[in-house]
């Protein structure tokens, strides 16, 4: 039986989703990192980075996953049935290495809701004079690159796991020493939507202007998604509508979830008023503050789909995928979507019917899982995923996904009939593992 996973306290998910990071220890022995990390080490020397296929070559690892601090972070952040997702990668610097620049990882939806993290793993002591990973705290919320000043360096000592909100700013730092490090890297997302789990109200600083942000943030991490009621006046909201377009991006979000956690009739017109503005950075904000909103602004989003601005249909589709199962009764409009002659469009929306558990939407993601774009193919089995059990009349379509040209598809496809767990699709899932197995030891050396 596996050892029960340990929760994180109110405090310390408070302080992920202010900050964007949480650091834990695996609780492993010396012994099993420096094992893990002279396997690792032997196969960066005979082969090559092993990326995606770094679980079957070392597999040991999986128990650094599984461990209780890590496994319950996890299930915190992420929900209990959360989807150890098919990309992972080994991250090497060399003694001598330059730092790399902050950045943002390249799948990144620029969301704030947390339904993807990244786990950091150092299987060696890793001083800040290695190169560790940079992060800068709270900056998951920002779209633009945030003040360096702030950057912390996640050195620490062999058995180090670090879970990231996956929009998170960072970088790997310079390797100043003379030893390498290793950084291996997994990302996770959330299959469920957060079902009210007993917590209790949340303690921010209010005199922080990313307070209402942060309030939002736990208010849907918690299973109380919606806005808090704290009201505005008239006056306010023409101050707060004007502010979307601030330069200062905490300033803007600020006004953003100002407007979204007060929900009136004047304070939702304002957000739709701003999505329909066409301006970038006024757009972004307004679909932040109509997801903190809520079911009142479902209606005005499906409008826009309506709308001749491919830009205003994509960020409405976008905006009710972020509300998830409170944008249910739009799951008709958004499934018509993945008809829409603009790309963007049938991406976003392939995404958005898997949070939104629009399972009448399974027979058209099930053709868009065969689209010639691999983002769309992509984002559908991974609704079909989260949609679980009732995907089940997807099994032809899921089957011939799992001969996808792309890996994520095929992985998505295999998590889909894992928690479809019907006869077929167990039936279908065992043949494709008994003919698909790999095997991790095989080798120039060992060919059998």
């Amino acid at each position: 039986m596996s050892p029960t996973p340990t929760p994180l306290d109110d405090e310390a998910l408070q302080r992920f989703l202010r900050d964007g990071y949480i650091t834990l220890d695996a609780g492993l022995d010396a012994d099993f990192h420096r094992d893990v990390y002279e396997e690792v080490d032997r196969l960066f020397e005979a082969e090559s980075n092993p990326g995606n296929n770094i679980l079957p070559r070392v597999p040991g690892i999986r128990r650094v996953l599984d461990s209780p601090p890590v496994h319950g972070a996890l299930k915190s952040l992420l929900g209990v049935d959360y989807y150890l997702h098919a990309h992972r990668f080994c991250h090497y610097r060399q003694a001598g290495s330059e730092a790399q620049q902050l950045h943002k990882d390249s799948w990144s939806r620029r969301h704030h809701r947390t339904r993807w993290c990244m786990a950091f793993y150092y299987p060696q002591d890793t001083t800040e004079e290695m190169g560790p990973t940079g992060i800068v705290p709270g900056s998951q919320y920002l779209n633009g690159p945030p003040d360096p000043d702030g950057e912390v360096a996640l050195a620490g000592r062999a058995g180090t796991v670090t879970i990231v909100h996956y929009d998170l700013w960072h970088r790997g730092l310079a390797n100043t020493s003379d030893r390498k490090r290793y950084m291996l890297k997994f990302l996770f997302t959330r299959l469920d939507e957060p079902a009210a789990d007993g917590r209790g109200p949340a303690v921010f600083d209010e005199e922080d202007p990313r307070a209402p942000l942060w309030r939002s943030m736990w208010r849907w991490q918690t299973g109380h998604a919606g806005p808090a009621g704290s009201r505005v006046s008239s006056g306010e909201v023409t101050e707060l509508a004007a502010d979307l377009g601030a330069e200062d991006e905490t300033r803007a979000q600020h006004a953003a979830y100002r407007l979204g956690e007060s929900a009136d009739t004047a304070a939702v017109g304002a957000l739709l008023e701003g999505l329909r503005s066409g301006a970038g950075g006024v757009r972004r904000n307004a679909a932040y503050g109509l997801t903190a909103v809520g079911a009142a602004a479902v209606p005005g989003l499906v409008e826009c789909l309506a709308h001749g601005d491919a830009g205003l249909r994509a960020a409405a589709v976008d905006a009710l995928g972020d509300l998830g199962r409170q944008a249910a009764e739009a799951a008709p409009s958004v499934s018509a979507s993945l008809e829409d002659e603009d790309l963007e469009v049938r991406r976003q929306a392939a995404h958005a019917l898997g949070t939104m558990g629009a399972d009448s939407a399974v027979p058209r993601l099930a053709e868009a899982c065969s689209e010639e774009d691999d983002w769309v193919a992509r984002n559908a089995s991974l609704s079909l995923a989260r949609l679980g059990a009732p995907a089940e009349e997807a099994l032809p379509a899921l089957g011939r996904a799992l001969d996808h040209d792309n890996r994520y598809v095929r992985a998505n496809a295999l998590r889909c009939l894992q928690r479809i767990d019907s006869s077929g699709a167990r039936e279908m899932l065992y043949h494709h593992l008994a003919t698909s197995r790999w095997c991790p030891i095989t080798a120039s050396g060992t060919p059998y």
